[in-house]
Parts: structure tokens; sequence; C-alpha cells
């Protein structure tokens, strides 16, 4: 075999080979990595097929083990992501009393391009404006879109966990929660639509698993689990959205799913990956959006970039059936979550 040979089969089988790790019920970054570059990984795979066709002539045992593994990496990447390819949606002409536009972005803390996000909220005009990343000094520096507003939710971090909600809704309560560590906040707020139907409007934010943030991702599970369980026990329509740290493809983004009885809104839609800003030939989609049955989507868009290393996410729903109706969960599932939290709480304890 020739040198360029030898390299396609190594490459062969370390991207085949790193394509199941996700598979491996294990929570260290180095697992769960090769699931956010799912995309990449496809992409790269269905190149080296093809390159291992034309530069091989004859066939021999590591040709067809490279092959084989190959095809298989590249059909269960396929398989995984096929419900999120675009399918034909409805187009819903909505109201203003009817529709609710929110916008949602993780600003990135350093970043200091405060004009760009006035600008786009100015432009967007959203009822509910969600940020993350935001400190006391993007508090201040936002400060002149807050007319535009009738409620303001302040968390203001330094460590770039911080989170607003601005909104223009009338607010029927609202409570800020620190589900897994003190360090993370979320908000839950229920509004009330223009129609006077309530709905509760989740921001989350958990730690990524990486190298240079939380080395598991123990305590991003475990913050997905405890939303799952609020949203069940939650009797009206309900969203989440927000930097959840993990794609939509995931196994955990898959179960928060299936406890949680809320729909992933990208699925049938398309991949809208929003990070990194910069680098759109690495972007995969982290900033989600899951919603009761009686909501429903009509609008996703990804935004132009505004300095982050997020691009903003604008979506637009409408409620159109009440009360929401929620189905028993399996018990196993209940008992999956307990244990995902448990560790969450333990691995929180431990780093402090």
């Amino acid at each position: 075999m020739t040198y360029w040979q030898i390299t396609l089969m190594i490459l062969g089988l370390f991207f085949s080979t790193v394509s199941f790790f996700p598979l491996i019920n294990a929570t260290h970054w180095i697992f769960r990595i090769f699931d956010f570059i799912r995309l990449q990984l496809l992409t790269v795979l269905v190149a080296l097929l093809i390159l291992v066709f034309f530069c091989f002539t004859g066939f021999s045992f590591f040709y067809v083990l490279t092959v084989l593994l190959v095809f298989c990496a590249v059909v269960y990447h396929v398989v995984t992501i096929m419900p999120y390819f675009p399918k034909h949606q409805k187009k819903v002409i909505l109201s203003d009393e009817q529709k609710i536009v929110v916008l949602s972005i993780n600003v990135k803390q350093e970043n200091k391009s405060y004009k760009k996000l006035i600008d786009l909220v100015n432009k967007v005009e959203p009822d509910i404006f969600l940020t993350m990343e935001t400190d006391k000094l993007w508090e201040k520096n936002l400060e002149p879109i807050e007319s535009s507003f009738k409620s303001i939710i302040r968390v203001p971090q330094d460590n770039r966990y911080g989170m607003h909600i601005y909104t223009k809704l009338e607010v029927k309560n609202y409570e800020i929660h620190y589900l897994i560590s003190k360090e993370h906040p979320s908000i839950k707020v229920t509004c009330i639509d223009k129609n006077n139907n309530d709905f509760v409007f989740w921001g989350i934010h958990p730690p990524p698993p990486s190298p240079t943030e939380k080395t598991t991702s123990k305590q991003k599970d475990a913050e997905l689990m405890k939303v799952a369980k609020y949203a069940l026990d939650t009797k009206i329509p309900m969203i989440v959205s927000g930097d959840f740290n993990n794609v939509c493809w995931s196994k955990i983004s898959r179960l928060f799913s299936k406890i949680s009885k809320l729909k992933d809104a990208r699925v049938n839609r398309g991949f809208y990956s929003t990070f990194p800003a910069n680098y759109w030939f690495l972007r995969f989609p982290i900033d989600l959006l899951f919603h009761s049955s009686s909501i429903t989507i009509s609008k996703i868009k990804v935004l132009p970039p505004i300095g982050s290393d997020h691009l903003p996410m604008l979506f637009q729903f409408y409620l159109n059936a009440l009360p929401e109706s929620k189905k028993q969960v399996n018990k196993d599932l209940i008992k999956t979550s307990h244990r995902i939290i448990k560790q969450g709480k333990i691995a929180a304890k431990h780093e402090n």
C-alpha cells in the first residue's frame, strides 16, 4: 500500500470510531464533543469514503474494514440528524394580537458591540428579549432599550452566566432558579399574551462540557433534567429557550423532550446552527428551543452576527389550545432523570 492509502485508512478508522463515542454512556467532554460536530464528521466521512473508492484498486482486510466502518458511521450520522432536515411547513399568517416574537442571544460577556445589539432589538422589536452572559456593564449599556419594555428581570453576573429577560407582555410572576449550582441562574417567568392567555417562558444557560469549562456534562445534564421535571408539572403552555450548550440531536436533548413532553422546534425545520458565529463550517445548533404541544412555532430565524461567538436567534409563536394536557412519563425515564440530577449535584459540590 502507498503512503496515501495508509493515511486514508488511518483517517477513516479514526473518524468512524470517534463518531460512535456519543453512544458510550460517559459524561466526560471527550465523549460528548463528537456529538457537537456531527455535521462536520459526516462531511469528512463522506469525503473519505469517496477517496477510498478512488485510491484503492485491490481488496484487503484493512480496506474492507475501513470501508465498512466509514459507511456505518455515515449511516449512523444520517439517521441521527434526519429528523432535522427541513420539510415543507404550511405558512401561517398571524395578526399582531396572535403572534409573540422572541429574540434570544448569548452576547459573550467580553463583547463590547453594544450598539449592534441595540440596533437589532430596535429592528426586530421582540415581545420577549432573552440575553445570556450579561453582566452589570452589559446591563448599563442596554439601558437605551429599556423604555421599550414593560418588565425587566435582571440577574447580572460577571462569571459569564448572567441573564436578563426584557418583555413587553404583562408578567404574572417570575422566579430566579439556581438549579444545580449557585453560579448558573435560570429564569422562569409566567407571562400573559395579548389574548389574556397564560404561558411560561423559561430561559436557561447550563455550563458546557469542555476542556476550559466543566470536565463532564453532569451539571449541564442535571439542569436540563430539573427543567424537564418542572415542565412536566406545569399545567399551562411552556417554552424553554436559551444556550443549552447541548446539540438538539444528543441523547440528553431527546431525554429532555421525553420527560418534559416538550417538542423540539427544529424537528422537520432545519438545523439553525448558532455557534461558533465566526466559523460557519464549524457551526452547530446549541441555542435550542422546546415548546408545549399547545404552542405553534410559526417562524425560526438565525440572525446576522452582533460581535458575539453566538448568532442571535429569533422565533415567533402563538398559543393555539388551552389548557395544556400532559401524558404519563415512563417510570424508568423518571428514575434516570433522578440519577442524572443526583450526579450533577455531587459534581457541583465537589467543584465548590
